[in-house]
């Protein structure tokens, strides 16, 4: 890998395969200020994304390709200060780099907590399912006290907040007019991104979730033609019913952070 740093503006400016990935296609149109090292077998990038603006580190490709960009570049002083290697909010890589990274690069890092999640895309309609038709828009003004009643029960720890920009949101109602389901659909531009898929505690296991997802899927699918996910690695039961549904593996991912 070159030391010498490029600014992509676009997925344009990439290389083979970079600029075909199914993840930088959902995330790139949102990142700022990118710099990136390149080579065929591994991607560094360092941006500017998320509602606050914070630099984050990002790694794709094989883990040991990935290990060695990524000592490259938190190894070299000038590209270090570019990375801001001191001062990120987060490293994601792809899942199995980390802990072949050198221990003098993760101590540089110094982003001790892990999470572990997979990247899950779909380009193809699901089936139908029961309670589809039941699913309608969420306008965030007229129906937030509900959203925010549901998200604190179910989901209290989303990183999705309800005034999330370019996001839409999705729910089912009971017989009684409550919301009871819910979920958002962010971006709308390159792809469709979905999140904080929230379900009442007293109303799980009766196909709401899998209702809500297959309807939002087909309306994201006919506006973009790719539709993505994220769930924990561990979340096997999740990972099964969106397999149903059709979205298939893309990414493995290992994110990490400053201690709190």
């Amino acid at each position: 890998m070159s030391r010498l740093a490029s600014s992509p503006r676009s997925l344009a400016d990439l290389g083979e395969p970079w600029r075909d990935h199914p993840v930088l296609r959902a995330d790139f149109p949102r990142y700022r200020d990118v710099v990136a090292w390149e080579r065929e077998d591994a991607l560094v990038l360092a941006v500017t994304s998320g509602e606050r603006g914070q630099r984050a580190l990002i790694g794709l490709g094989e883990p040991a390709a990935l290990v060695h960009a990524i000592t490259q570049v938190v190894g070299d002083a000038e590209s270090a200060e570019q990375v801001g290697a001191d001062s990120l909010a987060v490293v994601s890589l792809t899942r199995g780099a980390w802990t072949r990274l050198p221990v003098s690069i993760r101590r540089a890092l110094a982003v001790p907590q892990a999470s572990h999640w997979n990247w899950m895309m779909s380009t193809s309609a699901p089936p139908r399912h029961p309670g589809e038709d039941g699913v309608t828009e969420l306008d965030p003004l007229t129906h937030r006290a509900a959203m925010a009643d549901l998200q604190s029960v179910a989901l209290p720890n989303s990183y999705t907040s309800l005034d999330k920009p370019a996001t839409r949101w999705f729910g089912w109602h009971d017989t009684s007019g409550v919301l009871r389901c819910m979920a958002a659909a962010s971006n709308w531009d390159a792809e469709v991104h979905l999140g904080s898929i929230a379900t009442h505690p007293d109303f799980r296991r009766r196909g709401l979730g899998t209702a809500v997802t297959a309807r939002v899927s087909r309306l994201g699918l006919a506006a973009t033609g790719q539709v993505s996910l994220a769930l924990y690695a561990d979340n096997h039961d999740a990972r099964r019913v969106y397999e149903r549904l059709g979205f298939a593996l893309v990414q493995e991912w290992e994110s990490r952070r400053p201690a709190s």
